[in-house]
């Protein structure tokens, strides 16, 4: 629980309401039912998305009725993260022509300068929570399984082909990322600033976040790395931070899922499911302390940076305009 504490501490900002800055006319706020009702959108468009690919996956190639001893169809990454791009982009343009129809794009996700520090500084964020953040959802599973697996996920590696699995790499370490950062920590979190203080900011976008994997046993330890993202983007002003931790944070999740697929037979993987790495139940208890320390000092930084740093401070100002 230290590292809830640690990461769930006031972002470096002031916390006063968001509106500080004169926007220009046509800019709405939005409220944190709106960001809720956005965010419930997009994953119902997703899903839907995913339910369409699979019937066309399922679908018999000479028209004929589908037999029910039809084997499981591979696990589709690249499918389903086109099915992901398409509803998160049309949320980001829907946020867009509501609350920001003059916007630039880049203005209203983030992208922007801020203290180049804050890059490598994110990067090592994302390496030490990996380890927390993952033990704390292994515990969770182990009281309250759920029944799922990454099985699939693992063989879909292991059975890729070499450029397949660059595809792979691409998607979760980079595309992956980037996306869910554009929409959470992006698209929602700067209207939602307009209106609120940034604590509030940082919560919302961390709760959506673990809302929108669905799984019920990953929801805190996806809040807690969705807090620290916040921290993060409230501290540095920018989304681009962010967007490295995370690429950080799923590329040990990538490297441990290659790992369980050199370990032995798929159907023995332990369940990972998002959150969760394969071999984490094995990490000393001492390397998660220190990983938890590690990331509150990391928190503690990126605030101090924030508000000492002046290129930060000016990314911060046209945040809020």
């Amino acid at each position: 629980m230290s590292d809830l504490r640690g990461t769930a501490g006031p972002p470096p900002s002031d916390g006063a309401p968001g509106p500080l800055v004169q926007r220009g006319s046509g800019e709405r706020p939005m409220s944190v039912l709106a960001a809720a009702g956005w965010t419930a959108a997009v994953t119902f468009v997703f899903l839907c998305l995913l339910g369409v690919l699979a019937l066309l996956r399922s679908a018999p190639a000479s028209g004929g009725a589908v037999s029910a001893l039809q084997p499981a169809t591979k696990l589709d990454v690249v499918g389903s993260f086109a099915c992901q791009a398409a509803a998160y982009l049309l949320g980001l343009l829907g946020v867009r022509r509501v609350h920001a129809p003059r916007a630039p794009v880049r203005e209203l996700l983030g992208v922007r300068r801020t203290h180049a520090a804050f890059y490598p500084l994110a990067a090592a964020l994302g390496l030490a929570l990996a380890g927390p953040v993952a033990a704390l959802y292994e515990a969770i599973e182990r009281r309250w399984p759920s029944g799922l697996s990454d099985a699939r996920l693992v063989q879909a590696f292991v059975e890729a082909s070499a450029l397949d699995r660059v595809a792979f790499g691409l998607i979760f370490i980079a595309l992956g990322p980037a996306l869910e950062e554009a929409f959470f920590r992006g698209a929602l979190a700067r209207p939602l600033r307009w209106q609120h203080g940034a604590p509030l900011v940082v919560a919302t976008t961390a709760a959506l976040f673990a809302a929108a994997h669905g799984e019920w046993q990953k929801l805190l330890p996806i809040a807690i790395f969705g807090v620290a993202l916040g921290v993060v983007r409230v501290a540095s002003g920018s989304l681009l931070p962010p967007v490295v931790m995370h690429g950080v944070y799923n590329a040990i999740q990538c490297f441990a899922l290659l790992s369980a697929g050199g370990a032995g037979p798929v159907d023995e993987v332990p369940a990972a499911a998002g959150a969760a790495l394969p071999e984490t139940a094995s990490i000393p208890g001492w390397l998660v302390a220190v990983s938890s320390a590690c990331a509150l000092v990391l928190t503690a930084l990126a605030c101090a940076l924030g508000n000492r740093a002046e290129r930060a401070a000016r990314a911060r100002e046209e945040d809020l305009r």
